[in-house]
């Protein structure tokens, strides 16, 4: 049996990756307690669940970006080959 990712609203997406354009060196893609802290200092969240929810979606999305990242720079290092 496959397991599918979490799915997440779009409202916590939108918020995360607004944020990761706004603030492009705050947050980090290994610390959820700073980028929890960010995310209450930068957003009027009053949930502390939703505040979370979006913290812990900024860490997913960056982690992701990091691999797409390193995988294209990969592919350029085989072209170059």
């Amino acid at each position: 049996m496959k397991y599918l990712g979490n799915i997440r609203q779009s409202n916590i997406k939108n918020i995360a990756k607004e944020l990761t354009k706004k603030y492009p060196n705050q947050f980090r893609f290994d610390d959820f307690q700073h980028n929890k802290k960010l995310v209450a200092e930068y957003t009027d969240v009053k949930s502390k669940e939703l505040r979370n929810r979006i913290a812990g979606y900024i860490i997913t999305f960056l982690s992701n970006k990091k691999s797409e990242k390193k995988l294209y720079e990969r592919g350029n290092e085989l072209k170059n080959t």
